[in-house]
């Protein structure tokens, strides 16, 4: 691969959203459209020679700038604009036919003192606004006046666009259509126009342009005309339900930018001079980087690439890395997804062999897959402690893939989980190879129930879908960590999804617990330890979790450098360190553990990360003292 100004052979994007857009109006499918999703990027355009990455409604204006469409936009507290003069034109002869008036009457009853549309609209608040003629007095204001006080005027802009559909229906005398062609209305930022919310809690022009909307597109000569309204919104959540919820109306998604599409932008920033006077600096290929720019928008990998290009240094994996993570904090919030590349690996964990060896074998093969074997997550239990969290941080260092930990999905405001969701979905789409973790999942999870709130269960219904989604299978590995695996959904448990495997994290036994011990005492014992002092030490360590023998080794650590002050030598005796670790008392949850262990085992679907051998037998006694443990009161 060259990396001079030579193009790189790489395919223009298509854009499947247009083509289904495109779909819909000519077949008179939906007369009223909803575009969401990636609303805000770049998109690319070939006019002739010419190309160039340019915003959503410039590309689809040009697009369809075509012979028997007029392209209508309007943008809140902006003009209504035609994407060519001409058909502002036509618009307007046609519009003052149909009021029955000329311009030159127009212009003798402006100047004799006829009252502005400016001055009627002020008056539309004690008027009922169905049709011009209800916000304005006389017949004869004109098609340049009425374009005039739109702007800033949501609620009269919208009902001149509906207006101008009805003069798209009309005839004259004879029977001819004032306006032959057919209308593609696109109007921006609907969220704010129609914002969501009860009725009731909207403010006045709010529910004013809801009524006008609602009407506009409910009417069935609208329905069966020639005529488009296509709605501009980043989440149909976001849209008034009275408007989105209707039957006619249709969303179509506008997704992030894939692989093969940053590719492209990224030959061709490279090889447009008026944006980069040399070629990029990268330490590797333009694959490598759009491979590890999975999750970018292009408006984000374009400003990282000029950054590029003004300090003239190269390019380097950690840089990129750093600029994905920043981008997705933001778009989903600090509070709700962390970025994280994790520092240590598998050799870094102690004890836990068994399980070391599982996730070496069985599990890194099917998680590093694309083919049919891939899984689509698993589940993580085990006693509060356990170092499951550590461990599988591990398996992501060990894979060399970035972590994408969910922390907080739920949103104090209303609507907004919808909206960070599909953020989240969006990118997800986009990634390629990458671990979702998800700690406590017990909490971040609702159930599905009739006692759950309706957007928890909506929520919990869109997470279980994402799972199992074939699109997502080989790219998207899910992890959900929880010491109450018995309080998670049981349909987010069943194979398929993250029930394929449930690995339980159990405490150190045997060799696994004398490993933890010498790894606490490493750093402050000078000598090895005979046999009877490590049977000593595993005595009074009896019933130390993963993070008991952590918070003893930071015990030691800390005699250590006492004695360190004190003496020459830091180094402790046997006694010294028998002494600290009897002088412990652990926290008083024993039975808490004890009951989440038994569930872990209980919910293990693999028999060989069981402890000793299994049997039906041994089930049922699991199932007995967990009877037992919840008669006594206690639950995990």
């Amino acid at each position: 691969m060259r990396r001079g100004r030579e193009l790189i052979a790489v395919k223009s994007p298509t854009y499947a959203f247009r083509t289904e857009a495109g779909m819909l109006i000519n077949s008179g499918t939906s007369r009223s459209l909803v575009l969401s999703g990636n609303i805000h990027d770049l998109f690319f355009l070939r006019e002739g020679d010419d190309t160039d990455y340019i915003p959503l409604v410039p590309f689809l204006t040009r697009s369809w700038d075509i012979p028997g469409f007029i392209l209508v936009v309007y943008e809140l507290n902006g003009p209504i604009r035609f994407a060519q003069e001409t058909e502002r034109e036509k618009v307007k002869h046609a519009f003052n036919l149909w009021r029955g008036t000329t311009e030159a009457d127009l212009d003798t009853n402006v100047s004799a003192g006829t009252p502005s549309s400016a001055q009627a609209a002020a008056s539309s608040q004690r008027t009922p606004l169905g049709s011009l003629d209800a916000v304005t007095e006389p017949s004869d204001v004109s098609f340049t006046q009425y374009m005039n006080d739109a702007i800033g005027s949501p609620t009269l802009a919208l009902e001149l666009l509906r207006q101008f559909c009805l003069l798209s229906r009309s005839t004259n005398a004879q029977g001819e259509k004032l306006l032959p062609e057919k209308l593609i209305i696109l109007i921006e930022a609907t969220d704010m126009l129609l914002p969501e919310g009860e009725i009731r809690s909207l403010s006045l022009p709010d529910r004013h342009r809801v009524s006008i909307v609602q009407d506009w597109i409910s009417d069935s000569n609208f329905m069966n005309g020639n005529d488009t309204v296509i709605f501009i919104a980043e989440s149909p959540s976001l849209v008034n339900s009275r408007i989105i919820r209707l039957p006619q109306v249709v969303t179509v998604e506008i997704p992030a930018p894939g692989m093969a599409e940053r590719q492209h932008f990224i030959s061709w920033f490279n090889n447009t001079p008026k944006l980069v006077e040399k070629p990029l600096n990268l330490w590797g290929s333009q694959a490598q980087l759009a491979m590890l720019t999975a999750g970018l928008s292009l408006q984000a990998l374009r400003q990282m690439l000029l950054s590029s290009c003004y300090s003239g240094e190269k390019l380097q994996p950690e840089d990129v890395i750093e600029k994905v993570s920043e981008f997705i904090q933001a778009q989903l919030g600090e509070d709700v997804v962390e970025f994280k590349k994790p520092a240590h690996s598998l050799k870094d964990i102690v004890g836990n062999q068994k399980l070391v060896d599982f996730l070496q074998t069985q599990l890194i093969p099917r998680i590093t897959s694309t083919g049919p074997d891939a899984i689509p997550g698993m589940s993580v239990c085990g006693p509060i402690g356990s170092g499951k969290t550590f461990i599988f941080e591990g398996l992501a260092g060990e894979l060399d893939i970035p972590v994408l930990v969910l922390k907080n999905i739920r949103s104090m405001w209303f609507g907004q989980t919808d909206v960070i969701f599909e953020r989240l979905r969006r990118l997800l789409m986009a990634l390629v190879k990458v671990l979702i973790f998800v700690d406590e999942a017990d909490t971040q999870f609702g159930g599905v129930g009739r006692d759950a709130h309706s957007t928890e269960r909506r929520l919990t219904g869109k997470v279980q879908a994402m799972m199992s989604d074939p699109q997502l299978r080989g790219n998207i590995t899910w992890l959900l960590m929880t010491a109450r695996i018995y309080n998670l959904s049981p349909d987010l448990r069943r194979e398929g999804r993250v029930g394929d495997i449930v690995v339980p994290v159990l405490d150190p036994k045997d060799e696994d617990r004398e490993a933890f011990l010498r790894w606490s005492i490493g750093k402050t014992l000078p000598d090895s330890l005979p046999d009877d002092a490590v049977e000593r030490l595993l005595k009074v360590t009896e019933d130390y979790s993963a993070a008991s023998f952590a918070s003893l080794r930071s015990d030691l650590e800390a005699a250590s450098l006492l004695k360190k002050d004190a003496q020459t030598s830091g180094k402790l005796t046997l006694e010294e360190i028998i002494a600290v670790a009897e002088d412990r008392i652990l926290p008083n949850i024993g039975p808490i553990r004890q009951y989440q262990t038994l569930q872990a085992l209980l919910n293990c679907t693999r028999k060989s990360l069981l402890p000793g051998d299994y049997s039906p037998e041994i089930r049922e006694s699991w199932v007995k003292q967990i009877a037992q443990l919840e008669a006594l009161g206690v639950r995990g």
